[in-house]
């Protein structure tokens, strides 16, 4: 009997239907990332801006635009698209000012 044909949608790949290639790709960083992508589509990036605020500002990330911890960091990471920027008060601790 032949084997049929595993397609992902998630990361547009086909591949042959056998339990060990379909767990190897569903274990694959590449589809995991390709996976959360996708479900990071739908949500509405002022959600995310809102949830955010009670974790602080990483202040590695904004002195260097850049953190060890990437998305694993429990502090807050502003990107360069939102609508608020980060400033420093008097004093010297950033603090987040909205843009009108």
């Amino acid at each position: 009997m032949p084997l049929g044909k595993y397609d992902c949608e998630y990361c547009n790949k086909q591949f042959q239907d056998t339990p060990y290639a379909r767990r190897r790709h569903l274990q694959s960083l590449q589809h995991l990332r390709a996976k959360a992508q996708w479900f990071d589509s739908f949500k509405d990036p002022n959600d995310a801006y809102a949830q955010s605020l009670g974790r602080g500002v990483c202040n590695r990330f904004v002195n260097t635009v850049f953190c060890q911890y990437g998305d694993a960091c429990k502090y807050f990471h502003p990107k360069n698209n939102q609508q608020n920027t980060i400033t420093q008060g008097a004093s010297g601790k950033p603090y987040l000012k909205q843009v009108v």
